[in-house]
């Protein structure tokens, strides 16, 4: 199934899901900018303030999306709490974000409730996804790269904490950890296509529309 059968408020998350990716695009760019130019020369860490704002900015702008695709999974009670479990996960995010923003909140700690926030979004992908992939109406496509990046995250996620524990031995940090480090990089990257995707599939415009040669319909 390729076509997003529509429900109430989709067009709305599908403006969402675009700024989302546009903003979750600026983040992977200036992390990397930070990291090749900032790190080395130890500040003045410009590109990392604009990656936190934008991160901080992005975690609000992914709710709508999140609560509009959670719309399409069977309501239940253990449904319910892990649709306001990512929701609070988000808003935890953004806010330690914009803490270390403002310096009302040190790297370590701002950086590991970001760390967590993002393990709860990714453990939501991979389980809403691999129920959305068994459903009718949802694009296969979607589920499969929701699914792939909840589960390279889930996985990667807590390996990275070896990259960076001193005490561990260096094969640990630098192998298990090292390969935590590219997994976890390859899913952060592929994450604002998925919304890109998400946005075109929640926009409902029919692909002939937007194709060469084609027209946007009023």
């Amino acid at each position: 199934m390729d076509q997003l059968i529509e429900i109430p408020g989709d067009r709305t998350a599908s403006k969402f899901a675009y700024a989302a990716a546009g903003l979750g695009t600026l983040g992977v760019a200036t992390l990397g900018a930070m990291y090749a130019v900032e790190v080395p020369r130890n500040g003045p860490y410009i590109f990392g303030t604009i990656n936190d704002a934008t991160g901080g900015v992005f975690s609000v702008v992914i709710i709508p999306v999140i609560v509009q695709v959670h719309r399409r999974l069977p309501r239940t009670p253990g449904s319910e709490a892990g649709k306001w479990l990512v929701v609070t996960a988000c808003a935890s995010g953004s806010a330690s974000s914009f803490l270390l923003v403002f310096k009302q909140l040190d790297f370590k700690t701002s950086t590991a409730i970001s760390v967590g926030a993002m393990i709860v979004q990714a453990a939501w992908f991979l389980l809403a996804h691999r129920a959305l992939s068994k459903a009718s109406g949802y694009p296969r496509g979607l589920a499969k790269l929701g699914k792939t990046i909840g589960g390279a995250l889930v996985v990667a996620l807590p390996l990275v904490g070896l990259a960076v524990a001193e005490q561990a031995p260096a094969w640990i940090r630098w192998g298990v950890g090292g390969a935590g480090v590219a997994l976890g990089a390859a899913a952060w990257v592929a994450w604002p296509y998925w919304y890109f995707l998400a946005g075109r599939h929640l926009s409902h415009v029919p692909e002939e529309a937007t194709a060469p040669g084609g027209f946007l319909e009023a």
